[in-house]
């Protein structure tokens, strides 16, 4: 739904919005299916490719949204801005969480891991209510 919402608010073609949400659907279907299985090399192979497309995704929020916002009057670019930044730092904790959490290095226990996991969810919850 963020990912709707800030399209929305750049004014972004619909097409662009749907790319971004199709791109957002592949990235949590292969973080699911890297937490899922029990093959270690395919865990990480789709870890892998999930954040391959989160960087992909977040690139195409900076690149293509950013474009879209660019001749928006001066607050919307500005709540764009704050939005696509909340965005960019909250998503980049999920590869990290999951490297350094119970799925992969165990380099914390459960209770870090669900805490590094909760900041990533700021954006969900604390930007679009």
């Amino acid at each position: 739904v963020v990912l709707l919402d800030i399209g929305l608010l750049a004014g972004a073609s619909q097409r662009d919005i749907g790319a971004l949400v199709g791109i957002d659907a592949f990235m949590i279907v292969t973080g699911l299916v890297a937490t899922l299985t029990k093959v270690v090399v395919a865990r990480y192979a789709f870890w892998t490719i999930s954040t391959i497309s989160m960087v992909f995704l977040l690139y195409y929020l900076v690149a293509v949204f950013g474009e879209a916002v660019s001749d928006a009057y001066e607050d919307t670019r500005s709540t764009f801005n704050a939005l696509r930044n909340i965005i960019l730092v909250t998503w980049a904790i999920y590869p990290v969480a999951w490297l350094v959490g119970t799925e992969w290095l165990a380099l914390t226990g459960l209770y870090g891991e669900t805490l590094l996991f909760r900041g990533g969810r700021l954006d969900r919850h604390g930007v679009s209510g």
